[in-house]
């Protein structure tokens, strides 16, 4: 990973799962979520984030057993 002097560091969006820089001069995002999230009513954007973690989750155990069944010759 690139070293960020300015302090600026890649960030994934707890909500949509988006990548984006933290902190932007004049953004609304915030360390946990994108420009576009933080403006959702936190309650819904709560929801996003269970769902994201919930999405994320399977992806990975997706993966797990794909490797799993492929046959190493």
């Amino acid at each position: 990973m690139a070293r960020v002097t300015s302090g600026q560091r890649e960030r994934t969006c707890r909500a949509c799962g988006r990548k984006f820089e933290y902190p932007v001069r004049e953004s609304q995002a915030t360390r946990h979520h994108c420009e576009e999230c933080v403006e959702v009513p936190p309650h819904i954007r709560k929801t996003l984030e269970r769902l994201n973690t919930r999405i994320t989750l399977l992806e990975y155990q997706l993966r797990q057993l794909g490797k799993k069944e492929t046959p190493t010759s």
